[in-house]
């Protein structure tokens, strides 16, 4: 909803929005009511000079319905003298019927049905219509009665079924409002659960990995030790960080980043820290001018290839490539073979590292996102190839 606007504007909106979807029933249950009126008004037995009188008390009780659904009390009574002096018997009805199925106020409908049930009696001891005696008399009392009871039943019984229905229609969304709030509460149960038990279980099991790695490299005296030992101590630590952030953002149920997230600046360090034969080849210039989403794709492209590689293609060389075209900007990791000395017997390698099989198709997921796409397949050398294109949306 715009900020000129209101909720009386929406349900206003909202209700032309369905008179325009079924205009044409409105429109041809007008008409027909209306046609059956002036038929039924049409004076038969009034002579001159009453004639005029008649034929003038008749159109105006027809013409009156047109303002029914407004104004209903003023179309019913346009319609008493319709029932005095004109043959009017449709018209009367349809008007009393809409006084008890728009008007709020009981008493209103009260004074409008015994209003009708008086001038009713008065017109059939003025016409003449039933025969002498009491029984005539008691006869047209029931007819009066009936004719303006019956109408007026009619019409509370409309107007309390579309009451029930907009109050059914009112507990159907109050039923979904109290589904989504559900829906939203227990996975906010269950986002606590996960980052409960990724801070007890994966930040444990890491921080032991850091310390170990820590001890190992001041108590090692070989220097490739104490290299290595560096790169898992960096590596772990750096782990913790963005599990850190993940963390806060299960708790807190938002997307919000906690932390600054990683860029292009930040890939040689990544290459660097990494402990592979790893070297990076970059054309792009100091200052990126991708947006932060294409940034952070480019980084964890890189640094999902890496991981593979060093699955895969244990001491393999390994290639990154950051190219700009344009406002496309395209990661390439490519591996060469792996030696035979990272292979065991049977050409297996010799430390089998766990394999989920996300991590390719979160990546495509991301660069479908951005605009881009993503290939790998191995190459004719026995390599592997990764190659993600990502755009850069205005």
């Amino acid at each position: 909803m715009s900020a000129g606007s209101s909720p009386r504007t929406g349900a206003l909106a909202s209700r032309w929005q369905e008179l325009r979807g079924r205009w044409w029933l409105i429109a041809g249950t007008e008409a027909a009511i209306l046609a059956v009126a002036a038929i039924d008004a049409i004076p038969t037995w009034s002579g001159p000079p009453a004639w005029d009188r008649d034929w003038t008390a008749s159109a105006v009780a027809v013409a009156g319905l047109l303002l029914r659904r407004r104004y209903s009390v003023v179309s019913w009574l346009l319609c008493l003298p319709g029932i005095l002096w004109g043959t009017v018997l449709v018209a009367p009805l349809v008007a009393i019927f809409s006084v008890a199925d728009r008007v709020r106020q009981r008493w209103v409908l009260a004074v409008v049905v015994i209003a009708s049930f008086g001038v009713q009696v008065a017109a059939i001891q003025v016409g003449g219509l039933t025969g002498s005696g009491n029984v005539a008399f008691l006869q047209g009392l029931v007819y009066a009665a009936m004719f303006a009871g019956a109408p007026a039943a009619f019409g509370l019984l409309f107007a309390a079924r579309r009451q029930l229905t907009a109050q059914l229609d009112q507990l159907t969304e109050a039923q979904l409002s109290e589904r989504v709030l559900l829906t939203g509460s227990i996975l906010a149960e269950e986002r606590t659960r996960l980052a409960r038990e990724m801070h007890d279980v994966v930040s444990h099991q890491v921080s032991l990995i850091a310390l170990q790695a820590g001890a190992l490299r001041v108590t090692a005296t070989a220097p490739a030790t104490r290299e290595i030992a560096a790169t898992i101590r960096t590596l772990a630590t750096r782990t913790l960080d963005e599990l850190r952030v993940m963390i806060g953002v299960l708790r807190s149920g938002q997307a919000a980043e906690l932390a600054p997230q990683p860029r292009l600046a930040d890939i040689p360090a990544l290459v660097a820290d990494s402990g592979l034969p790893a070297r990076l080849d970059s054309d792009l210039p100091p200052e990126p001018h991708w947006p932060d989403a294409v940034q952070r794709a480019a980084y964890r492209s890189v640094q999902e290839g890496l991981t593979n590689a060093r699955k895969h293609a244990p001491g393999a060389p390994i290639t990154i490539e950051l190219r700009a075209q344009g406002r496309t900007l395209l990661v390439r990791v490519s591996n060469d073979p792996p030696p035979a000395s990272a292979h065991g017997p049977g050409g297996q390698s010799r430390d089998r590292l766990p394999y989920g099989g996300h991590g390719l198709i979160g990546l495509r997921e991301r660069a479908e996102l951005l605009g881009g796409h993503l290939s790998a397949a191995p190459t004719d050398t026995g390599g592997f190839d990764l190659l993600v294109t990502l755009g850069a949306p205005a």
